[in-house]
């Protein structure tokens, strides 16, 4: 099963679940809201480890940014963060340091390097 809105297309693949995010989106805190539930609906309550790929985003707000550091976080066992701009890279290594979420996060440039990172989390 897959789940597509306006900003994301979400999938779960060999234990992992994929978070894809579409080209060119703006992520406001009701988008941020509308994704998390949807993907709380495709893990009919089980924890995951998450690929979450955003290159496609120009930007997060502000707001977006906290509920995705908070309530976004729920049912997640790991997260492996996707982007090729090393300005963004920068910027989410700096805002994850600064909220401190309980969970092993990493940001990776590639798929495969966050795959292999994931791997160790999947059951």
């Amino acid at each position: 099963m897959q789940i597509d809105n306006d900003f994301a297309s979400i999938w779960i693949k060999e234990g992992i679940l994929y978070s894809i995010y579409k080209d060119g989106v703006d992520i406001q805190l009701k988008a941020a809201k509308l994704i998390v539930n949807d993907r709380l609906k495709l893990q009919h309550g089980l924890i995951f480890p998450i690929l979450c790929d955003i290159r496609g985003v120009r930007n997060f707000d502000i707001s977006a940014k906290r509920y995705f550091s908070t309530d976004g976080l729920a049912l997640i066992k790991a997260l492996a963060l996707v982007s090729n701009n090393p300005v963004s890279q920068i910027y989410s290594e700096i805002y994850l340091k600064g909220n401190l979420p309980s969970l092993p996060i990493k940001i990776f440039n590639n798929e495969t390097e966050a795959l292999q990172f994931l791997s160790e989390f999947v059951e």
